[in-house]
């Protein structure tokens, strides 16, 4: 019966991909010759149908059919989320955009200003103090509670400025790990002469110091791993530590 539904469900979302597609051929002017510059997921209007329809989706495939997969009452909102979706990944005609974009783009443009002007110490301090009161408040947490694993938690799954930046997450105990998320705006970039960081450069002047820098925030020593070829990070807690977390 699972089988089936999933089934249902791709089949339907298939359908509504494939009506984008017919409806943002008319927005792009697809027949005469001309295509309009612009992204178009196809619904421009129709979003809270196209959210009623992802909606009842989302619930029917619910694994947990939990409040979270609810979206009653947001159908319009859910429906903007998924057209905006459709758009990025119709944006392939330099690289194959993603979902985290915008936010790796302006990440890039952020770092290659404080490498430029000799301000990168400076830009890591500025970024962790940004997050002092969120860390302050989980590190009474972890006082209270012994629970070093909420440290981990609060660099990545507990703020949308990792999970919005981070597409790809692998959760162990006492331990996250995800590829860096730069490679494919980089090698567009780089190329353009936008940027001239590497992916190693970011790691090691950015974001090692960044979550070094928020552990002490709280009190805890979390590790970072060295920068590999393939782009995995992982970030852990010291083995001690995750017998206590546990």
């Amino acid at each position: 019966m699972k089988r089936i539904q999933c089934f249902a469900v791709a089949m339907a979302m298939i359908v509504l991909l494939v009506s984008a597609g017919a409806l943002a051929g008319a927005h792009s002017g697809k027949g005469d010759g001309h295509k309009k510059m612009g992204q178009y997921s196809g619904f421009e209007g129709n979003e809270e149908a196209l959210g009623a329809a992802v909606a009842a989706a989302i619930a029917e495939t619910s694994p947990t059919k939990g409040p979270e997969h609810d979206f009653g009452g947001r159908e319009k909102d859910l429906g903007l989320a998924v057209a905006s979706a459709i758009k990025i990944m119709n944006s392939n005609s330099a690289y194959q955009h993603e979902m985290n974009d915008a936010l790796v783009k302006m990440t890039l443009n952020f770092i290659q200003f404080a490498k430029d002007n000799d301000m990168m110490e400076a830009a890591v301090t500025e970024e962790i103090a940004t997050q002092m009161p969120m860390m302050t408040r989980v590190r009474r947490l972890i006082d209270k509670t012994g629970n070093t694993e909420l440290a981990l938690i609060a660099v990545t799954e507990q703020t949308a400025c990792f999970y919005q930046l981070v597409l790809d997450t692998q959760r162990e105990p006492g331990k996250v790990t995800y590829k860096s998320p730069f490679a494919t705006v980089l090698a567009s970039t780089t190329r353009l002469g936008m940027h001239d960081l590497t992916e190693q450069e970011i790691h090691e002047l950015w974001t090692v110091p960044r979550i070094k820098g928020a552990g002490e925030m709280m009190g805890v020593d979390l590790q970072v791993s060295e920068w590999r070829e393939d782009g995995m990070i992982t970030i852990s807690l010291p083995e001690s530590r995750v017998a206590n977390a546990n």
